[in-house]
């Protein structure tokens, strides 16, 4: 996918495009936390230097930019 989203994605000029990378691992165990941090091309680690995300906090960031459309053209990442 890196592939796709450097040779293709960031040379396009005429659709909005929005690529979403998760965190290094996902967590299905566990409730939502609501709490999470968003960035850019960066992966995002805790104080720990882990890149981890529960599911369900992925799940509502991705619907959150689906309503507010919050990036364009361009890449974000989300963990905690």
């Amino acid at each position: 996918m890196g592939d796709f989203y450097l040779n293709t994605l960031m040379n396009e000029e005429e659709i909005d495009w929005t690529f979403f990378s998760p965190a290094g691992a996902f967590d299905n165990d566990g409730k939502r936390t609501g709490q999470f941090r968003l960035g850019k091309d960066d992966l995002i680690v805790d104080a720990q230097g882990n890149s981890h995300i529960l599911v369900q906090d992925y799940a509502m960031a991705m619907v959150d930019e689906l309503e507010q459309e919050n990036h364009h053209q361009e890449r974000f990442t989300i963990g905690y």
